[in-house]
């Protein structure tokens, strides 16, 4: 079964919501990272973040079978959230352990 880097980008207040669940779908682990995004795609902004045009944002990212994406995609649109949020996969060509 083939894997893919699955990553969700929402709102930094969201990232709770979304981990718990995907917890509740995957066992793997579950990568949470900040960011700031700069641009001019305001379609997702608070008004603060429109004034600045910097997005506050979260990354999360696990990997997954390519098989249980729509599961976890699917356990994301259902959550408490508050904002909309993108995701997207990215093919995993070969990943490791380094001791």
């Amino acid at each position: 079964m083939s894997s893919v880097l699955l990553r969700f980008a929402g709102a930094a207040g969201d990232a709770e919501p979304i981990v718990e669940a995907l917890r509740a779908r995957s066992s793997v682990p579950i990568h949470v990272r900040d960011e700031i995004v700069r641009g001019l795609d305001f379609a997702d902004a608070g008004t603060a973040e429109r004034v600045t045009g910097a997005l506050r944002r979260v990354a999360i990212e696990l990997l997954a079978a390519t098989d249980d994406v729509p599961a976890l995609v699917a356990a994301v649109d259902a959550s408490r959230r508050r904002l909309p949020v993108r995701w997207m996969t990215l093919p995993v060509g070969d990943m490791g352990r380094l001791a």
